[in-house]
């Protein structure tokens, strides 16, 4: 069966949008009470820090948030960047939100890479995949077990008790944001899904999801899900969801990705590496977008459910610096039109 979440919302602010965050955060709460409404399964965040544009950087207390708005929505963090945070506290956090969500939440995490990001929070960024590791850990112990002691090679308590439990039985799920060989490998061991980021290209996810199933066998271990994120805009006809929708998603993989390539490869459409900013354009990027009338969109999943075996959507809808009323408009398009096609065929 075919599932469809929104987000994840980043919530950055362009300059030359004339809004404010304080506006940006309502605006992302009436939309996901919208998507509850029009039949989206669940609504998600992204994390980053210290960007000019305040791309969100405090995804739990954003969560709470939209959990209190929504009686139905799945809300899940893609991705809750662990090593940046002392998972005691992290722990605490995502039961308190497990409670007030009622149990509606997916504790997607990932490494992060960010050399800026774990500078200020004075965490090593070497070292981080098996901290998180340890950290995981930790916290599922902490969760599932009424007491505990644990002796790391990174964190140590003694006798201690995380409380209140979360709703979820044993605990929420774990989704892990991966790109790497060994993120992949994580994903299988530790996590119930793997989340690669909207950034790479068909090639690549097939790549990524080829090694993960190797690694799931490896484990004994099953996906809950096969989930992929992707920048989704529809309207009447594709050349007006292109025109829309064209300087936000530039906004994001020229302005962001492409800024970020040098701690993060990024490909073109071609597979070449990106070395320059300035080369990253919506024709080179073009295939990762599922953007267009309600018939193109449907393809373009298809695609992605024939190639990958997709069969959950998290449908970036809401970019940079693009009117809220046009975003609810293909929001809304796209329930009546795209989704069903899905539904019937289930």
């Amino acid at each position: 069966m075919m599932r469809f979440g929104i987000g994840p919302f980043s919530m950055q602010l362009r300059p030359d949008s004339g809004q404010t965050h304080a506006q940006l955060y309502r605006e992302m709460l009436d939309q996901i009470v919208i998507a509850e409404e029009i039949g989206f399964e669940s609504a998600w965040l992204v994390e980053h820090h210290f960007l000019e544009d305040g791309i969100c950087p405090s995804l739990l207390v954003t969560a709470a948030a939209m959990a209190a708005r929504t009686s139905k929505l799945t809300i899940g963090t893609s991705m809750y960047l662990l090593p940046l945070h002392r998972p005691v506290q992290a722990a605490e956090d995502v039961a308190v939100l497990d409670n007030i969500a009622a149990g509606r939440f997916i504790f997607g995490v990932a490494t992060g890479y960010r050399p800026e990001e774990f500078a200020a929070y004075e965490e090593q960024r070497s070292g981080r995949e098996p901290r998180m590791e340890e950290q995981l850990d930790l916290m599922i112990r902490g969760w599932t077990t009424e007491r505990f002691s644990f002796s790391g090679q990174y964190y140590q308590v003694e006798d201690l008790s995380i409380t209140p439990k979360p709703v979820q039985q044993p605990h929420p799920p774990i989704w892990i944001g991966a790109s790497t060989r060994g993120g992949v490998r994580r994903a299988a061991q530790w996590g119930s899904a793997l989340v690669a980021s909207p950034r790479h290209h068909l090639n690549e996810l097939k790549e990524h999801y080829r090694m993960y199933r190797q690694q799931l066998q490896r484990f004994n271990k099953t996906s809950s899900a096969t989930p992929v994120i992707r920048e989704v805009y529809v309207a009447e006809t594709t050349a007006q969801a292109e025109e829309e929708a064209r300087e936000g998603i530039m906004y994001l993989h020229a302005g962001m990705y492409g800024k970020w390539a040098n701690v993060r490869p990024l490909k073109d459409d071609k597979g070449e590496l990106v070395k320059d900013p300035a080369s990253v354009t919506f024709d080179t990027h073009r295939e990762r977008f599922i953007i267009g009338d309600p018939d193109h969109c449907i393809r373009e999943i298809e695609k992605y459910q024939q190639e990958l075996g997709m069969d959950y959507l998290l449908c970036w809808m809401q970019f940079p610096g693009v009117d809220q009323a046009k975003t609810v408009r293909a929001m809304r398009l796209f329930a009546k039109e795209v989704m069903p096609h899905f539904q019937k065929s289930a």
